[in-house]
């Protein structure tokens, strides 16, 4: 989603049946470490992570402690599972797309008239516009150091583009076609999928340019992510009844097959998801946006699961990103806020599975 689309997530959030969710007083600046707790808040909760505010502090990476991976944890040590922690604040128009660059920067997307701009997040709060193109919103990282964006043109009219950005900024058209693009992943061979929350289909960027379709009917797509080994796909969905997680199986090119959908998991009516990430061991992570709440679910479900509700309290979370490089988290997620001010870091005790590029 993005912030030109206030009056769809009201239509949204009213049709099906308001926002109940928890809010959590928050202000930049401030710390505190997250409180655990069992409780049933919703449909599908089985415990809850409620979030607050923190500051940026230094942080203590642990080598000593064994991961449920069988390898030593990078995790840093600083904050308590659970923890909220603004990394920075003032994006007044709200930010949308986030992800990690080649060389450890966190780039983030926000949008001002017509114009969007690439900015890039120092681990101690400053912000630096780094490339500048029509419509931004959600990016993928390339391992050369570039990123491919979905530029989603005006609200509701077919001018939809995917752009490249190079290392050094420079942005470029790689394909248009698409009405409103939203999200993007890359595909183990490099091309991209490309999601349209005002359509049902996702769409396939080749090198080339050439726009296929590679998913033809699954509810209003949004977030998308592979599994750790790139033999699942997983689709959000945000204007939608039940709040869907899709996940498919894939071909030899990493494409998904539709006929293998199976709807893993539902946020409820009114979450209006948005991004989604994935951990080390395969957990998808969903971003509720509407009543600021992240989900969890075994990505290895292959049918409706009873999901777990992890963080409640965000305001308005967009977009997440597993920190990458050395002066980011591992085993936190960096998160947009649509109609918010900040990128909050958020402790989740989990490595980020490593993504395609």
């Amino acid at each position: 989603m993005m912030r030109l689309r206030p009056c769809l997530l009201a239509l949204t959030l009213a049709a099906c049946g308001g926002d109940d969710g928890p809010a959590t007083e928050t202000s930049g600046g401030s710390t505190e470490s997250g409180l655990s707790s069992s409780s049933s808040v919703g449909p599908g909760s089985t415990s809850v992570v409620t979030s607050s505010s923190s500051s940026t502090g230094g942080a203590d990476e642990s080598e000593s402690s064994a991961s449920s991976t069988g390898v030593p944890s990078r995790c840093w040590d600083d904050l308590e599972v659970g923890a909220v922690e603004t990394v920075y604040d003032g994006f007044e128009g709200g930010s949308e797309g986030i992800a990690f660059s080649a060389d450890g920067a966190l780039v983030v997307t926000t949008l001002e008239g017509e114009m969007g701009t690439l900015w890039r997040l120092s681990a101690d709060g400053e912000a630096s516009p780094f490339a500048m193109l029509p419509h931004a919103l959600g990016l993928a990282p390339r391992s050369d150091g570039g990123f491919v964006v979905a530029s989603i043109g005006e609200l509701m009219a077919p001018d939809g583009a995917v752009y490249e950005v190079d290392a050094a900024g420079t942005a470029s058209l790689l394909a248009e076609g698409i009405d409103s693009p939203n999200f993007v992943a890359l595909t183990p061979g490099g091309t991209a999928l490309v999601s349209d929350d005002f359509d049902t289909r996702v769409f396939h960027v080749a090198g080339d340019g050439t726009v296929t379709t590679a998913i033809e009917d699954v509810p209003s797509p949004n977030g998308i992510a592979y599994s750790p080994s790139g033999d699942a796909l997983f689709v959000a969905s945000t204007f939608s009844l039940n709040g869907e997680l899709t996940r498919y199986e894939v071909d030899g090119e990493g494409l998904p097959i539709e006929e293998t959908a199976a709807q893993i998991m539902h946020t409820g009516p009114g979450s209006a998801n948005d991004g989604v990430a994935v951990d080390v061991l395969g957990n998808v992570y969903v971003l509720a946006n509407l009543p600021g709440e992240i989900w969890r679910v075994d990505g290895a479900a292959t049918e409706l699961t009873e999901g777990e509700l992890v963080v409640q309290g965000l305001e308005s979370p967009a977009s997440m990103a597993f920190g990458r490089g050395d002066d980011f988290d591992p085993c936190s997620g960096y998160v947009t806020e649509l109609f918010g001010t900040r990128v909050v870091r958020v402790v989740l005790g989990v490595e980020g599975a490593p993504l395609y590029g």
